[in-house]
């Protein structure tokens, strides 16, 4: 992927300080009651204690006036600007030093929402762009190579991923392999891999074809590990290698080791997963879609089971249904919109109705032993019976069988999880194979896919 032509190295210095890394140095304007004043700002990755971009602002021959109008009255609010652009946001540090002179004022601005566009906008044409990932999974590539540092040779993982014109790179770091030992001692953020966006044929894109591919990527890369894993910090380059795009971003959850149905020990799941999930994605209905089940999927596992199992059930089951409507409903036309709606159709049927169309069996399954006994003392048809039952207990305060399935909460919340990845791989197409979340395995242990 253009190795003769470049590197992939990350685009920022994430070695030197790994709690504050530096993104930009540029010139910063606050406004206080219609009084501008202008300084020097440094953009940063603050990554402890909770990651976030953050501006440091310095202000020369300040009115000592205006700083504590801020401090004191909530009804003055500044307004503060990058290179001649409006952050929207607050601030949450401000020290006015009235023994310097001029007086400098030194504030700490936190953005409301990220990304900010840095440098460059939508139409800015591009030719490759690198993202950096942190926390990913610690993974076997497709292939490997080697770079040395000093007399040391260290492997280095890669994966490509390919669909309808477009490259992804994923590679590991000569860094790696110490981060993951620090996230794994330490918990927090490392930077753990890096990734590029390039077009096959080395032509170039827009800032928001940019913007539209990282989110993408995000999803899928999410999906696979199980929990949130934002592309961050992306540079856009042009065909001479100059930096003509910059969007900031910080990675969203500290290190978090979840279950999923991706091995690391096989990349290629990603590679053959990646062309059908983005023929999905590229359906302006689906991709809406799959924000909204991914996005209750990541907070149903984020939910750990065994502390927060009942709140998982709910999660996953709302995912599924969402899923049981895009796909029965405006796909494939099974059954019509009134049909969905009608309160004689029961939850467990519609997951009946998409999961029985997929191919994926809907028995209760060995690994689950609580609700094998569940069910045949409440004689329940099958899993999406028992998992609506379970979930209907925890919603309803008047439900008869309310708190007497417990015993069997982590169980209904694996099990719906592993029905929520069967979901979402069987409508990429997908017939690979994965790792099975039902059963006590070592990492490298799969199985194909049910309908494979």
């Amino acid at each position: 992927m253009g190795t003769n032509e470049y590197r992939l190295e990350p685009a920022y210095d994430f070695i030197t300080n790994k709690s504050s890394v530096l993104l930009r140095q540029d010139q910063v304007e606050i406004c206080i009651d219609g009084n501008n004043y202008t300084g020097e700002g440094d953009i940063r990755l603050d990554l402890l204690p909770r990651a976030n971009i953050r501006i440091y602002g310095t202000f020369h021959d300040v009115s000592a006036q205006d700083p504590i109008k801020v401090d004191l009255n909530k009804e003055v609010v500044p307004t503060f600007t990058l290179n001649g652009r409006q952050i929207e946001g607050f601030m949450v540090n401000s020290t006015l030093c009235v023994s310097n002179d001029p007086q400098t004022w030194s504030i700490i601005w936190s953005p409301n929402s990220e990304p900010i566009n840095g440098l460059g906008d939508e139409s800015t044409q591009i030719s490759r762009v690198v993202f950096h990932l942190f926390n990913f999974v610690d993974l076997f590539g497709t292939n490997r190579s080697s770079e040395q540092n000093g007399t040391s040779s260290h492997a280095i993982e890669h994966v490509d991923l390919d669909c309808d014109k477009w490259k992804v790179e994923l590679k590991s770091l000569i860094s790696t392999r110490e981060n993951f030992k620090l996230l794994k001692a330490e918990g927090g953020y490392h930077l753990t891999h890096i990734g590029c966006i390039e077009k096959e044929d080395g032509t170039s894109f827009s800032g928001n074809d940019a913007n539209e591919y990282l989110g993408a990527i995000r999803f899928f890369l999410s999906f696979a590990k199980g929990s949130w894993c934002d592309p961050v910090c992306a540079v856009g380059f042009d065909a001479s290698g100059n930096r003509v795009w910059e969007s900031w971003s910080s990675p969203r959850d500290p290190w978090f080791k979840p279950l999923s149905w991706f091995d690391p020990h096989n990349a290629s799941q990603l590679v053959t997963l990646f062309p059908g999930f983005m023929k999905k994605w590229a359906n302006e209905d689906w991709r809406e879609a799959l924000c909204e089940i991914i996005y209750w999927y990541m907070n149903a596992n984020y939910s750990r089971g065994i502390t927060y199992a009942d709140t998982g059930i709910i999660l996953t089951q709302a995912a599924i249904e969402r899923l049981s409507y895009e796909f029965s409903v405006k796909d494939k036309q099974l059954i019509s919109m009134d049909g969905f709606k009608n309160k004689n159709l029961w939850a467990s049927d519609k997951f009946r109705l998409l999961f029985s169309s997929l191919n994926i069996p809907l028995d209760i399954p060995s690994e689950t032993p609580e609700l094998l006994a569940c069910k045949s003392k409440m004689n329940w048809l099958d899993a999406p019976h028992a998992l609506t039952e379970i979930r209907n207990s925890l919603i309803h305060p008047e439900h008869k069988k309310r708190d007497q399935f417990s015993t069997a909460y982590y169980e209904a919340w694996n099990l719906g999880l592993w029905f929520l990845e069967m979901g979402i791989l069987a409508i990429c197409g997908y017939s690979g194979t994965y790792g099975n979340r039902l059963k006590r395995r070592h990492i490298g242990q799969i199985e194909n896919v049910p309908w494979a």
